[in-house]
């Protein structure tokens, strides 16, 4: 099935877990999400903050979202409201390496002046950056959340990805969100990899199972996104909803109890099958589709 109208609107890169992100006109896939095409270690949510070892994101703390990572020529570049720039090499210097408990997965640890950058503007103390790298073992994504049913394959991994190397969401089903909320967001708030428009109805990515972006690349479905309070962020301020908007919303008419429960659905996860390179602009074809999902 051919779908000539569908095209890439925005392609964002979130380096740091939960940071904001970092919008490119191109991007290269990789097994651990969208790259900066000269470097594919400049990956998708390759960093990450944790305190005691453990993961800390937006749901802990959401002005997160203010900070703003950018690529350098020899590392990042760390942005803050009120924070002098902090830019750090893209590997750690420090040998030391941990283990982050609630995903299972090595970290190699930055300095302490980073840590004190980070617990500084976040006014947590204790927390630290760590680094994913390739020598580490990844997340296998058919592992993670077993209660909900997935079609992830055995070669499919993450970093320190929630679920999934690509998440895509459409404008045409956050424009039939904000239809039913009081205070209208944007699509920014959950965090989407691929930005499409075109698609011929609100939600209608829920049903494709596979999709070929521009001459090359294709991506498979495996699982819808299940979503959960954090995109009651606003990812402009760092401010959550106060009424747990659009999470209550979602809740009322996105959820498939059969499959997930009681989680609601917004956008899918995909995982590659053909790299190459991702342009704005790009056409969307939907080779494969699951129209009784």
């Amino acid at each position: 099935m051919t779908s000539s109208t569908i095209e890439v609107r925005e392609l964002r890169i979130y380096p740091i877990k939960s940071c904001a992100e970092f919008s490119v006109n191109e991007a290269q896939t990789t097994r651990y999400g969208l790259s900066v095409p000269s470097n594919p270690l400049l990956s998708d949510r390759r960093w990450m903050i944790v305190k005691d070892a453990r993961q800390r994101n937006q749901r802990h703390l959401p002005r997160m979202a203010l900070i703003r990572p950018s690529f350098t020529s020899t590392g990042l570049q760390i942005d803050a409201p009120g924070m002098t720039p902090l830019v750090i090499p893209f590997k750690p210097v420090s040998p030391e390496i941990i283990e982050i408990e609630d995903l299972n997965v090595k970290g190699q640890m930055y300095d302490q002046t980073v840590s004190n950058w980070f617990s500084k503007f976040l006014e947590t103390p204790n927390l630290h950056l760590v680094y994913f790298d390739e020598q580490f073992e990844p997340q296998h994504t058919k592992n993670i959340e077993p209660e909900f049913p997935n079609e992830a394959l055995d070669s499919d991994a993450v970093a320190y990805h929630d679920m999934a190397p690509f998440h895509l969401g459409s404008l045409e089903s956050i424009k039939d969100l904000n239809q039913r909320l009081e205070n209208p967001i944007k699509i920014y708030n959950f965090r989407p990899n691929i930005i499409v428009s075109g698609v011929d109805k609100p939600y209608g990515e829920d049903y494709w199972r596979e999709i070929q972006i521009g001459d090359k690349v294709k991506l498979r479905w495996f699982r819808s996104c299940l979503r959960c309070l954090l995109p009651t962020v606003n990812q402009e301020t760092g401010i959550r909803d106060s009424k747990q908007e659009p999470w209550k919303t979602l809740q009322t008419y996105r959820r498939k109890p059969s499959l997930y429960g009681n989680k609601a659905q917004f956008g899918i996860y995909l995982a590659p099958s053909e790299h190459g390179i991702i342009r704005v602009g790009d056409r969307i074809q939907i080779l494969r589709d699951d129209k009784n999902f």
